[in-house]
């Protein structure tokens, strides 16, 4: 019965270390560069309840335009369970859609893959994303668009009226 009094304290005490530290390293997680300013949430769920609160009205969300009044354009947060870095500036948007496949790489979550399926064009990067990208415009592309449908668009509405 006494060892069961020691293995007890002794669970306790690990878990009084341990706790604090999961904490810390939670709110501040450690990298090697300079993350924006934002907040992690709470453990686990992060911001995904403030985040999927409905809204009425048409523009930006209030989960957004709360966190850029606070933060800035650009910011960090947590939902469903992964970090994020938000951006609403022009610029920094920009900077990383030029830099795909350099310093960033596009990432969808799982259910996103699991919907369109893993070789879908936006998940997939570099070369393999140019030729996708350059089949789908050939077909569905402004300049396809408007020699063979507009045309069709065309014979359809002289026909009608």
């Amino acid at each position: 019965m006494e060892y069961l009094g020691y293995v007890f304290v002794g669970i306790v005490t690990l878990l009084l270390v341990c706790i604090p530290h999961w904490l810390r390293s939670w709110r501040k997680p450690q990298c090697n560069g300079k993350l924006p300013p934002g907040s992690m949430g709470w453990p686990i769920l992060g911001e995904t309840l403030q985040f999927s609160t409905p809204y009425t009205n048409r523009g930006v969300s209030p989960f957004i335009r709360k966190r850029m009044d606070r933060y800035g354009p650009l910011f960090r947060t947590k939902l469903l369970g992964w970090p994020f870095v938000i951006s609403a500036d022009p610029d920094v948007s920009r900077f990383v859609l030029q830099q795909e496949g350099k310093l960033f790489h596009c990432w969808y979550m799982e259910s996103f893959d699991n919907l369109f399926g893993p070789q879908n064009v936006l998940s997939s990067q570099g070369a393999l994303h140019k030729c996708l990208r350059s089949l789908i415009l050939s077909q569905f592309g402004s300049e396809s668009l408007r020699t063979r449908v507009l045309s069709q668009v065309e014979d359809s509405v002289l026909e009608k009226l």
